[in-house]
């Protein structure tokens, strides 16, 4: 175990641990973040929800641009270094910011540079290596963000732990805004520093369905996926997908149905929930911080055995239960809210909850994007992991929006109670999928997920397939 970490460590990139760094950062914010609306502005969980309704819209437009703007400018590290200073500078601002409108563009201009970062990273990648060896370093990247993202959560719980004995909350929280704005300013350093200068070597488009394919597996939206893009997705090529009778094999688009059904359910779910720990449940933000960080923990040990298991069922059977799983946990949690109003569940419940709830995820999308690019023709997989991953986005969205709502209207259990409905119709859908037959383990990663790209650009008109170096 210890040459195989030695090894990955050596084989990686110096300007990697910008990364791991950047998403240390962005680890803590999520978090922080609606923390700070609850315990120093005073706003609920309505607000919350409107919060990352419109963060995750502006999120969608910024890497639909950036991506543009990284084509025209033919140059990568800029948007790099351009996106963690803006995240350190917007951070300082929240520290100190007066109120909820302030906080509130803030926040979408953060995210706006955020995705600057996430539309161009993958590239400097497979810009800087053979094509052979794209997606181990592909993976690495992933890991590394990962790693970032859990410490992230494991810095704000020890800080706000410590800050509890020192200062008052409100200054607990504003100050540990100021310390991941000095992270974000030394990730902008070391990708400066550390990042490669690149050429484009070939049309982004062909890259896109190997990205598509392998940039969302582990984390969830807005606060889950930061390596999600949406570079150069165009809505009419969706449409017509969508129209064609003859774009999909039957069940292709009753599956895309379902993921759109389910990402809302899970935001639903996943969006209010630390507001409910927070509010509710009367929890110090470091508990918050820490229930959260044993969520991650339980999606990055789960992956591996998630990859596994789906080998040995099909993804078919995975994804089912996955979801049952899931909708399990919502239900459980919406009759204890409806039943027990005035209590709250026992610390050991809440960590076996908060296990499952993370140890679930990397079932979930990792089934979810082997079933959909089975599901879809050779000459259409790329556009199905595209639509897979457009529809999770505007899933994510609707729930910020509804999440809030409902929570006002009828409390934290009406929005749980339309996340478990919803996981409920999108396991009916599931059920009428076809099942896909043969293992989604019977090529090796390397080469499948090879087979995607080609397949992906194979689909693409004339003029935007790869016609050699630019």
């Amino acid at each position: 175990m210890r040459q195989s970490l030695r090894s990955w460590w050596r084989e990686g990139e110096p300007w990697y641990v910008a990364v791991a760094l950047a998403n240390l950062v962005l680890g803590t914010s999520s978090v922080l973040i609606p923390l700070m609306l609850s315990r120093v502005l005073g706003r609920s969980v309505g607000t919350l929800g409107l919060l990352a309704g419109l963060v995750s819209v502006v999120g969608v437009v910024g890497s639909l641009l950036w991506g543009r703007l990284s084509d025209a400018a033919n140059r990568r590290k800029p948007f790099v270094v351009a996106s963690y200073s803006a995240v350190g500078i917007c951070f300082l601002a929240m520290a100190f910011v007066p109120s909820f409108a302030h906080f509130l563009w803030i926040n979408m201009l953060l995210n706006f540079f955020w995705v600057a970062n996430a539309s161009v990273t993958v590239l400097i990648v497979i810009e800087n290596r053979d094509e052979g060896a794209w997606e181990a370093e592909i993976g690495r990247l992933n890991q590394m963000g990962a790693i970032g993202w859990v410490l992230g959560l494991v810095v704000g719980s020890g800080a706000l732990a410590l800050g509890a004995h020192v200062a008052p909350e409100e200054t607990a929280i504003r100050s540990l805004f100021a310390l991941i704005a000095v992270g974000g300013l030394a990730a902008s350093a070391l990708a400066f520093r550390r990042v490669p200068r690149t050429v484009p070597q070939f049309t982004r488009r062909r890259f896109r369905g190997i990205v598509l394919a392998m940039g969302t597996f582990l984390f969830e939206k807005r606060r889950f996926a930061p390596f999600h893009l949406y570079h150069r997705f165009h809505p009419r090529r969706i449409l017509a997908a969508i129209r064609d009778p003859r774009g999909f094999r039957p069940g292709t688009r009753r599956f895309l149905a379902a993921t759109f059904v389910t990402f809302v359910g899970l935001g639903l779910f996943g969006i209010p929930l630390p507001l409910l720990l927070s509010e509710r449940f009367g929890l110090p933000s470091w508990a918050v911080f820490a229930f959260f960080a044993l969520q991650h923990l339980g999606v990055v040990a789960a992956f591996p055995l998630a990859a596994r298991r789906i080998g040995r069922l099909g993804n078919w059977h995975v994804q089912i239960t996955t979801i049952a799983a899931r909708l399990a946990l919502f239900a459980t949690a919406t009759v204890f809210l409806t039943f027990f109003a005035e209590s709250r569940p026992p610390t050991v419940v809440l960590v076996v909850g908060f296990a499952i709830y993370g140890f679930t995820w990397s079932y979930f999308q990792l089934s979810g994007i082997a079933l959909v690019s089975r599901l879809a023709r050779p000459e259409n997989r790329g556009l199905a992991l595209g639509l897979y991953n457009a529809l999770a986005g505007v899933g994510w969205v609707a729930a910020g929006i509804g999440s809030g709502f409902l929570a006002e209207w009828g409390g934290y259990q009406a929005a749980f109670g339309a996340s478990a409905c919803l996981l409920a119709i999108a396991l009916i859908i599931v059920f009428t999928v076809p099942h896909p037959k043969g293992p989604v383990t019977a090529e090796g990663p390397a080469k499948r997920e090879s087979r995607l790209a080609e397949e992906a650009a194979a689909e693409l008109p004339c003029e935007a397939k790869p016609t050699g170096p630019l």
